[in-house]
């Protein structure tokens, strides 16, 4: 297997079908497995991938009883994938599963050599979103003393040998931050490429509720950097 992309899932009952035949359209000539992950759900999702999921060859399922965490969903889900890259996206359908396809080329064209780390960089935004993504990026930059942008985009893709030198990834949303921190800091070849982020088709987002909200995860974050420049490299 070339490619494992993680796709944590949380009460995204309605979108799971979307994203299984979008991935559909992608992995018929490419060496792409796509984990799911039940991340805690607590609406309809398990029925949905139990319907779902026969009709996907390509696709598996990883259950998380209870949520713990965005990035511990994914982990659940590196840690069972089979890719010479891994990687994950997210399952709001704002991240076309097609964005996949374009990173896998680029990694094919490169004889999938380990030094990559390939990630989207989101354009269609509100200049609300794109402001404050700008300004988060700043300080992370300047702060942590590695250039970082738009941290949060999706996919994020690299070697496994890069995720096998994790050693304390945080459970949260600052996942994001610490896998673009450990690449930067590694001397990995960043590959951006740009990709859309439209407004979801069904549910709403789990933390991107408002400006409340935003100054929450500017806290966490602003936490977990100081924490990461605190211990260091790990």
């Amino acid at each position: 297997m070339k490619l494992s992309i993680v796709v944590p899932c949380y009460n995204e009952a309605e979108n799971i079908p979307l994203i299984l035949q979008r991935f559909s359209e992608i992995v018929d000539s490419r060496e792409i497995e796509v984990i799911l992950v039940n991340n805690g759900s607590y609406d309809n999702s398990e029925e949905v991938f139990q319907a779902e999921l026969p009709m996907y060859p390509f696709a598996k399922k990883v259950n998380v009883e209870v949520n713990q965490g965005y990035g511990y969903g994914i982990l659940q889900g590196l840690k069972s994938a089979e890719g010479v890259y891994v990687g994950w996206t997210h399952a709001d359908m704002q991240t076309d599963p097609k964005d996949i396809a374009v990173a896998y080329d680029f990694l094919q064209e490169n004889d999938f050599a380990e030094k990559f780390f390939v990630k989207g960089r989101r354009k269609g935004r509100s200049l609300f979103d794109t402001f404050f993504t700008n300004g988060m990026s700043v300080f992370e930059t300047l702060y942590l003393g590695a250039k970082l942008f738009d941290i949060n985009a999706q996919p994020n893709i690299f070697s496994r040998s890069f995720f096998d030198s994790w050693k304390t990834p945080p459970n949260d949303f600052a996942l994001d931050l610490y896998a673009c921190f450990l690449a930067a800091k590694q001397g990995l070849t960043v590959k951006r490429f740009d990709v859309q982020f439209p407004k979801r088709i069904y549910g709403q987002s789990h933390w991107n509720t408002g400006i409340g909200a935003k100054f929450k995860f500017i806290r966490r974050t602003i936490a977990f950097s100081r924490n990461l420049k605190r211990r260091g490299i790990s």
